[in-house]
């Protein structure tokens, strides 16, 4: 019997996935806002099996803030918005410089850094920057991502479900 060839999904759930070509160096990213809410703080805190009583009651910083982390998923979005990919986490840095609070609205702007192909495989690097009300950079981060995880040679065939998360409104 013949294994089926490997192929990379042409479409999902949110319709076409962007192609490797298509995505622009420089490019900036949908900018949104998110408030972050205790639920969230509450959801972080599970996923990591931390309870530090910072993220549970009473900080330095005058109440319960969240834990670092938890600005992980929102440069995700972010680059969902913009473009519909989905890879597997390469690279990640973060800079956390100020302390995200519940209730708090925070801005996601982002851009397109670059992109390249190595071993066959097509890399995207992307960064994000989380600001307050004032302005302030509360968080930025640098991600990279591989497409697919299949040689770029592979054929664009299919569709399948949807393995991220594409919020529509935060």
């Amino acid at each position: 019997m013949e294994e089926p060839a490997t192929v990379r999904l042409a479409e999902d759930a949110f319709g076409k996935r962007a192609t490797f070509d298509e995505i622009e160096i420089g490019r900036e990213l949908e900018q949104f806002d998110w408030v972050v809410t205790n639920e969230d703080i509450e959801k972080q805190c599970l996923l990591d099996e931390d309870f530090h009583p910072w993220y549970v009651i009473e900080s330095p910083w005058g109440g319960r803030i969240a834990p670092p982390q938890i600005q992980y998923r929102p440069p995700r979005w972010q680059i969902t918005r913009t473009y519909n990919i989905r890879g597997v986490f390469y690279k990640w840095e973060f800079e956390n410089l100020k302390p995200i609070k519940p209730g708090q609205t925070i801005t996601i702007t982002g851009r397109i850094l670059d992109k390249w192909i190595h071993n066959e495989r097509e890399f995207v690097k992307f960064e994000s920057i989380g600001t307050d009300a004032a302005g302030d950079r509360v968080f930025v981060t640098q991600r990279t991502h591989v497409l697919d995880m299949v040689e770029r040679t592979a054929p664009r065939a299919g569709a399948g479900i949807d393995s991220g998360h594409k919020p529509e409104k935060i």
